[in-house]
């Protein structure tokens, strides 16, 4: 594990790693975003040891989970857009303007929004790998938005009752609900997510409050969607069939994006085939 660094920012401070591959053939860099609730470094740490593109991985903590907080460090509401913000001033704060992207979840999003936001200053989009990104979960926004309500429950079961494992649990049969249920993994799932609840529940409700947006200006995740060029997406074989299908669709819709479903897995995936997603992306980055 490496050293943690920080970065204090007007309303957040921002923990971020960043890890050196002396045995990479380039310097070339990739920047790696969690999903919600779980730090970037137990996400990705597992297949760290398998990446071979990189010499230097970028991972930071979104706002609200791992070790960063917002400023007053109060556990309160983040947005899609704060947190495309603090990673945009992470990039400057590290002077780094040429990178790939790997992303989760939560971090899915960001990433897709941080290539829309690059795009409008005029900056070149960046090569990425998706490991189910969320609002791309079903083609019908509408749709989305009346699955969404699933994790709103979620979250407001974490913050109005204080019952964390309820919640989580609400939150699993929304996200994975063709998991299997072996009790070890159910135990450890929850013991990741709740570590700051809170900041997962208000995580959650960003996504929420996102594709809400989204169901009525479509246009929004559209313009994010053409603003990433090249993307390879990740989705699990226990997945809900819609969400295979709408990867499926955008890989035939977009010359450069691609899909693989791995199998055996539902939504966590990363934390399930760490070695084998590691060889995807090692086989993705080196073709560019």
């Amino acid at each position: 594990m490496s050293d943690v660094f920080f970065l204090s920012l007007p309303n957040a401070r921002i923990a971020y790693r960043l890890h050196e591959n002396p045995n990479a053939s380039s310097d070339a860099a990739c920047l790696m975003l969690h999903g919600a609730g779980v730090a970037g470094d137990i996400t990705f740490s597992p297949m760290l040891p398998y990446l071979t593109p990189w010499r230097w991985m970028l991972i930071p903590d979104l706002k609200g989970m791992g070790d960063s907080f917002h400023a007053d460090g109060e556990e309160k509401a983040v947005s899609v857009a704060d947190l495309t913000t603090e990673v945009m001033a992470l990039l400057d704060h590290v002077n780094w303007t040429q990178f790939d992207l790997v992303a989760y979840s939560l971090g899915g999003l960001v990433a897709l929004n941080l290539n829309y936001q690059r795009q409008q200053a005029g900056q070149p989009p960046v090569r990425m790998a998706l490991l189910e990104p969320a609002s791309l979960d079903r083609e019908d926004l509408s749709h989305l938005k009346e699955v969404r309500q699933k994790y709103r429950h979620a979250s407001q079961l974490i913050r109005e009752t204080g019952d964390v494992e309820l919640g989580v649990a609400c939150f699993m049969d929304g996200v994975s609900p063709n998991r299997r249920k072996h009790p070890v993994a159910e135990a450890t799932t929850q013991s990741r997510l709740a570590h700051r609840p809170f900041g997962f529940a208000y995580a959650l409700d960003a996504v929420t409050d996102f594709v809400e947006q989204a169901a009525h200006n479509p246009h929004i995740r559209h313009a994010m969607i053409e603003a990433s060029p090249e993307v390879f997406l990740f989705s699990g074989e226990l997945s809900h069939e819609a969400l295979k299908q709408h990867y499926e669709l955008l890989s035939e819709r977009n010359a450069a994006w691609q899909h693989t479903v791995m199998s055996a897995c539902d939504h966590s995936l990363p934390f399930q085939k760490p070695r084998q997603i590691a060889k995807h992306l090692n086989n993705w980055f080196a073709s560019s």
